[in-house]
């Protein structure tokens, strides 16, 4: 690596604190909070190329980076369809892979650095080390989500928006009394402001089902409750609390 690029690279890191990914890191690959679709692409590690895992294999895995291993993670499960129930394996090497790499550039980052007192050498260590570490992920771990999977993404979750729509529709229009049960309706604003006035203590799972609730009773142009003290907003917790005991959720404090 030349040293002008290593210079170049350095400068966007001194003087920050904290490292923020910028567009054209995390957030320009992870443009979306859903779990995209589990698509394959060309794996660097090939299944036949994988080792039986040793002890100096799994204590290297236990050593590498937190953002490399999360990221490496995310990116392999979400994007490109690896499944950690079991190629897990894969994921590690892949991790461990990029490391390497981050190790080897910080290294080079810090024989550009010559410092002066400790404190100097500490400061100049920890910025090579994100320097490295940002190069090396988008350099070799998120060109990995090409332009074909995420158009592929954006396919999918446009079709998908539009058969959930269409099922909202379709309950709607039949005036489905228990479409609330199944969070079938279509999300409103004013709904979610009832049920914070009505029902602001209440569990994640109770005020998702009373959200789906109060948006269906104003869809069907039905009363709904204005304040705790209302005898509906009882009445609609019954209702509520019925369905909980009906499909328990595993966490109640969970929205899902």
């Amino acid at each position: 690596m030349g040293s002008d690029r290593i210079e170049l690279i350095l400068k966007r890191f001194r003087n920050r604190g904290e490292l923020r990914p910028e567009s054209g890191a995390v957030e320009e690959v992870a443009w979306r909070t859903r779990t995209p679709t589990r698509t394959r692409s060309g794996q660097r590690i090939r299944k036949d190329e994988m080792a039986p895992q040793s002890e100096d294999f799994r204590v290297q895995v236990e050593g590498i980076d937190l953002t490399i291993a999360a990221e490496t993670r995310r990116i392999l499960v979400e994007w490109l369809g690896v499944d950690p129930a079991t190629e897990q394996e894969q994921i590690d090497r892949e991790a461990l892979r990029l490391q390497q790499m981050t190790e080897d550039a910080a290294a080079q980052f810090e024989q550009a650095t010559p410092d002066a007192t400790y404190r100097d050498a500490v400061r100049a260590k920890e910025t090579a080390w994100r320097a490295a570490r940002e190069m090396v992920l988008e350099g070799e771990l998120y060109p990995q989500v090409t332009p074909e999977i995420r158009a592929a993404q954006e396919e999918f979750e446009v079709g998908l928006d539009q058969r959930i729509e269409e099922r909202r529709e379709a309950a709607r229009a039949a005036q489905d009394p228990d479409r609330w049960r199944t969070r079938n309706v279509r999300p409103n604003p004013t709904a979610g402001r009832v049920v914070e006035r009505v029902w602001v203590s209440k569990p994640g799972w109770f005020l998702s089902l009373a959200e789906a609730l109060i948006a269906q009773r104003i869809e069907d142009n039905q009363p709904v409750p204005m304040t705790s003290r209302d005898p509906l907003a009882d009445e609609l917790a019954a209702m509520i609390e019925d369905e909980m005991r009906r499909n328990p959720s595993q966490d109640p404090d969970l929205p899902f």
